[in-house]
């Protein structure tokens, strides 16, 4: 089993150095999953490294 790091929108904002709309944005635009966990959202360490990389993945389902 694999263990997935997780991040908090606030974390994901600092490390895409945007704002937290622009999170949302991401979300919207597909490039971005969330991940709800006990009423919590949190998203994916290695997609937001992807984004960070230059990926333009779309992660919509």
């Amino acid at each position: 089993m694999t263990t997935e790091n997780l991040l908090r929108k606030k974390e994901v904002a600092k490390m895409l150095a945007c704002s937290l709309r622009t999170v949302d944005r991401l979300v919207n635009a597909g490039r971005l999953t969330r991940v709800k966990i006990l009423g919590g959202i949190r998203f994916r360490l290695s997609q937001v490294q992807m984004l960070m990389n230059g990926g333009n993945h779309d992660f919509q389902s």
